[in-house]
């Protein structure tokens, strides 16, 4: 029996309402305090079970970009008060804590708790949501002046990251071994169409078609429909026998493209998103409902634990999807909002989470990284704005 548009309509509502609520009363206030170190102005590294930040971890560069997009959007969607001006003192701690921090360009990892430089990589991942950040900081404040950062952001990955041989981007510098990834440079892919969206300057777009053409010639694997994890020097499958895909990482570029094909109208999105959508659809699941971590491509899973950040992902893939009339994406959204409410959300301390469950349940974690957050605040984000955005 078909459900009343309605009924569908008013369970989506509600679904928003309980982690709009949960976000403005709960998460915002606890990693504004206790998970904010307000004599340094850096956000910590992540809290412990009762609350308290972890004291003894060097202080990431992509925990501060990350806070930074979250109390960005808090700021615009005016979640919680002092929102703008936790933005403002994090952006400032940010860029002197570690831009330039050792008299070269680019952006260092990590600092200790004394502002000292811990780590002093060049970090993809980390460069990509600094960028991010400053998107979300001139979309909030309107402060169009601060694009100059990303402009030299972006050009300090050109001249100094490019990969030498298969495309893309080098990992890090130093170059380490091992594999190369596609995941950092999605991160880019987002970092760039968020900046072209609140600058309208085509630097970002055209950069975003450059990794939409990475993705078309090297990530995505077009025989099996699957988004591949990793690969060597060359960009080419590390193991195509054994290779790994994400679930998670399928609804996340669902929906990234989605955002790409609104700015661009290329039509090959239709057919990817397809292919990414099903296969995490069919073989990403587990009994529970709850999202594996890892797949091979035939769909047998790879590994069996499930975290956080997949839920959020797929619910925003489903609320794009739904707005393009796929059926049931928004009644799967409505269902695994309740899921990540009941699963992976605590009761103490109000506001936290468990990062990574176990196959049966158990936690696998013993403390909450902060980084789940920019993944928690997109999935609500997209949640609130969906009733006003829908298509008839």
């Amino acid at each position: 029996m078909d459900r009343d548009p309605a009924l569908m309509n008013r369970d989506l509502r509600s679904a928003a309402t309980l982690m709009e609520a949960w976000m403005r009363e709960q998460a915002l206030p606890l990693w504004a305090t206790s998970g904010f170190d307000a004599a340094t102005g850096r956000f910590e590294e992540g809290l412990t079970f009762e609350g308290r930040p972890r004291a003894d971890v060097p202080i990431r560069l992509l925990v501060q970009a990350r806070q930074i997009f979250v109390y960005s959007i808090a700021e615009r969607r005016q979640w919680i008060a002092g929102a703008g001006a936790l933005v403002e003192r994090a952006f400032v701690s940010m860029r002197r804590d570690y831009y330039r921090r050792d008299d070269r360009d680019g952006w260092v990892f990590s600092v200790a708790r004394d502002g000292t430089v811990a780590d002093p990589r060049r970090d993809l991942y980390a460069h990509a949501f600094v960028l991010l950040a400053v998107a979300a900081y001139v979309r909030a404040t309107g402060r169009q002046a601060e694009l100059a950062l990303a402009r030299e952001t972006l050009a300090f990955l050109d001249r100094e990251m490019v990969a030498p041989r298969g495309g893309g981007y080098v990992e890090a510098l130093p170059v380490p071994p091992g594999p190369r990834r596609q995941n950092p440079h999605m991160h880019l892919f987002e970092a760039l169409l968020a900046l072209w969206e609140c600058s309208r300057d085509r630097l970002f777009l055209e950069r975003a078609e450059k990794l939409f053409k990475l993705f078309l010639s090297r990530f995505f694997e077009v025989g099996q429909g699957v988004l591949l994890e990793y690969f060597d020097e060359e960009l080419r499958p590390v193991d195509e026998e054994g290779a790994i895909v994400e679930p998670g990482h399928h609804f996340e570029w669902c929906w990234l493209l989605r955002r790409y094909q609104s700015e661009t109208g290329d039509h090959r999105v239709e057919a990817i998103v397809d292919n990414l959508y099903e296969h995490a659809s069919r073989s990403g699941f587990d009994a529970e409902g709850l999202i594996v971590d890892e797949l091979h491509p035939n769909g047998t899973i790879a590994k069996a634990s499930r975290r956080l950040w997949p839920m959020t992902e797929a619910i925003k893939g489903d609320l794009g999807e739904a707005l393009r009339g796929r059926p049931g994406a928004r009644e799967r959204a409505v269902a695994l909002t309740e899921a990540l409410h009941d699963r992976f959300l605590v009761t103490a301390p109000r506001g936290g989470w468990v990062d990574r469950l176990g196959p049966d349940g158990s936690w696998l974690v013993d403390f909450m990284p902060a980084t789940s957050l920019y993944h928690l605040v997109g999935a609500v984000d997209e949640l609130s704005g969906f009733p006003a955005a829908e298509r008839p």
